[in-house]
């Protein structure tokens, strides 16, 4: 089941980014995800919080900012979940094109994305801080409108 995000979830999305990131979110970052212009949800499986999403939409356009998934529940289908609700959410919101960044290392995500239709549009150098410094984010975007 997929759900709107609300802030007695904090700690549970905290749990799963934590677990699945090296170097996650601070709680400051996601506390600042309640504010005017961000949504998010929640997929719950088993009533167990296992994933989330996190967006910002603003006029046409919605960016992706962070899409995850406990470790446990990843490569079963569940971020495609989740991404298809949002594209659906967003579509119907009158959006028409929707950006998102990912590791430039994160295959499988990247290989999702372009299953989804997605298409490369730049990239941003350092934009991920990792262990050993700084890896660069590959920009994706997808027009909804046509």
């Amino acid at each position: 089941m997929i759900r709107d995000l609300v802030k007695a979830d904090l700690p549970h999305i905290m749990a799963i980014e934590h677990a699945a990131h090296v170097i996650p979110w601070t709680e400051e970052t996601f506390k600042m995800c309640f504010q005017p212009n961000y949504m998010g949800w929640v997929l719950e499986f088993d009533k167990k919080i296992i994933g989330f999403i996190i967006v910002t939409m603003e006029d046409i356009e919605c960016h992706i900012l962070n899409l995850c998934v406990l470790p446990d529940y990843q490569h079963q289908g569940w971020g495609r979940k989740l991404l298809e609700y949002v594209l659906n959410d967003a579509k119907e919101c009158g959006i028409g094109i929707i950006y998102l960044e990912v590791r430039r290392s994160n295959s499988r995500a990247i290989s999702l994305y372009h299953k989804m239709n997605f298409h490369l549009v730049g990239e941003r150098k350092g934009y991920y801080p990792v262990v050993s410094g700084l890896e660069d984010a590959l920009i994706y975007a997808k027009s909804l409108s046509g």
